[in-house]
């Protein structure tokens, strides 16, 4: 089995450079109108089921100060990320101008009236974050059951990344449940996020959820602060709730290699294959793996990836205990691979090394489904999170100061994010994505459907729920 390396998603956010391929003005009508179609399509297959569950989530409002119905309030939030407007005073502008509600509610017919973002963000102060991710995770989840991300499996499993990383931070003490980080006499106040995506082939990362370092309200007598391991285990929780029989497992980078992580994933029946970032990290699986290794020279691979020449080495049933806060003595399992790689780069020949522990044991027959096919998929979260940072969403924009809002806000945007990959990756819209790139087909998509280009007659002639059909 050979695995080709994965594409390079950072050309398809790029802009081609060359002139458009359009000579009339039909011509580009009928190619916009096309591509909005196909973009519907995956809309239509999937709103319906998501703004019944808005309905469910209760109105914090007083009915007679009522306007605006919570779904219509909610989903003009959802459009506004699909849409990836910069912020909210640039989504009432251009959301509530005429034409684009004209075609909003041929598409949309549940869009009633034109909600203001200040009302939204009102809303969402009092809304229960956990009510809008929930959404996001069952819908995902929903794609899986009806076998739609067949080929994301690796290894009989769907590979679950995470990885932390600073959403937001300021000297201004905004809010008691920020982190703090104190360099002399100054006190940063920090938004940190633990993030979780379904990763797999062709840099695909599908968000499913968010756990937040967060501290305590009332935090007057907090010794030690959250932080990104013990989101861990209260992540691990809901995503156990969430897929309970489910196959997962479980990629992390340098910082999850320790036993109570590694427990928790037994526990919970997942798989995992961790990052090892050293020899310091785990030595004494590493000195047991070598011992091993010298043992069992048949446990040795050579394979060609791309350009690379991959010789992997890996060690099975290792023997790892440490002690928990009260001195007791745990022992677990583990497995061992080490992968050393070269290539050849400006005429120089270039070498780097990747360790990871696994729960499984490894062979001949797996050791590339398991490393190629799903550990260095770990790198997907991390170009998912650049892109919700530099490419249209604005995570880094906190869009609330107030903590509940600002968390709510956070899982919309990881909710229109989800649709636009699903749209990106549909069998009509792919061609356009290969040749205007990931933002110019989302450009593309945003103009035609804010312009008058549009033939709304035939927008609503196309059926309420048309098959779903993906190249993932």
């Amino acid at each position: 089995m050979t695995l080709i390396p994965k594409p390079n998603r950072s050309k398809l956010y790029q802009q081609p450079n060359r002139k458009n391929e359009w000579e009339t003005v039909e011509e580009e009508e009928q190619a916009r109108q096309a591509a909005l179609e196909e973009q519907l399509k995956v809309l239509r297959s999937l709103l319906p089921d998501i703004i019944k569950k808005f309905e469910r989530i209760p109105d914090p409002r007083r009915p007679r100060n009522t306007r605006h119905k919570i779904t219509v309030v909610l989903l003009f939030g959802l459009l506004m990320f699909v849409l990836r407007y910069d912020s909210r005073r640039m989504a009432n502008q251009e959301m509530t101008r005429p034409s684009v509600l004209e075609t909003l509610r041929v598409v949309l017919p549940e869009i009633d009236s034109c909600p203001h973002m200040d009302t939204l963000a009102r809303v969402l102060e009092s809304i229960a974050p956990e009510e809008i991710e929930d959404i996001l995770g069952k819908t995902v989840k929903k794609l899986i059951n009806n076998k739609k991300f067949k080929r994301l499996m690796a290894d009989g499993c769907y590979v679950v990344a995470v990885d932390g990383t600073l959403k937001w931070s300021t000297k201004r003490p905004f809010s008691p449940q920020a982190m703090t980080k104190k360099s002399g006499n100054t006190i940063t106040y920090q938004v940190y996020v633990l993030e979780a995506a379904l990763v797999g082939p062709q840099g695909i990362a599908l968000p499913l959820m968010s756990e937040f370092c967060e501290n305590p309200p009332d935090n007057s007598e907090l010794k030690k602060q959250d932080c990104e391991r013990k989101a861990f285990y209260r992540l691990s929780e809901r995503l156990k709730s969430l897929f309970p029989k489910q196959p997962l497992m479980i990629v992390a980078d340098g910082l999850y290699p320790n036993g109570p992580v590694m427990a928790t994933c037994r526990a919970n029946k997942w798989d995992f294959m961790i990052v090892l970032p050293n020899e310091l990290c785990l030595s004494t699986v590493w000195t047991e793996a070598k011992a091993i290794c010298s043992l069992e020279p048949g446990q040795k691979l050579v394979n060609h990836w791309g350009d690379r020449i991959q010789n992997y080495w890996w060690a099975n049933q290792i023997n790892y205990g440490w002690k928990d806060k009260e001195g007791k003595k745990h022992y677990i399992v583990l497995h061992m691979v080490v992968c050393h790689e070269t290539w050849q780069s400006d005429g120089e020949t270039k070498e780097s090394t990747w360790a990871w522990v696994s729960a499984k044991a490894i062979s001949n027959k797996n050791v590339l489904g398991r490393c190629n096919g799903a550990a260095r998929y770990r790198w997907n979260i991390e170009e998912h999170i650049l892109t919700e940072k530099k490419h249209g969403y604005n995570y880094e924009h906190m869009f609330s100061y107030h903590w509940n809002g600002m968390k709510c806000w956070h899982s919309l945007m990881h909710l229109g994010h989800l649709l636009n990959i699903l749209i990106l990756h549909t069998v009509g819209l792919w061609k356009t994505v290969k040749k205007l790139g990931i933002n110019g087909t989302l450009r593309f998509l945003k103009q035609t459907l804010t312009g008058k280009w549009a033939d709304l007659s035939r927008l609503a002639a196309l059926p309420d729920k048309p098959q779903l059909r993906l190249i993932i």
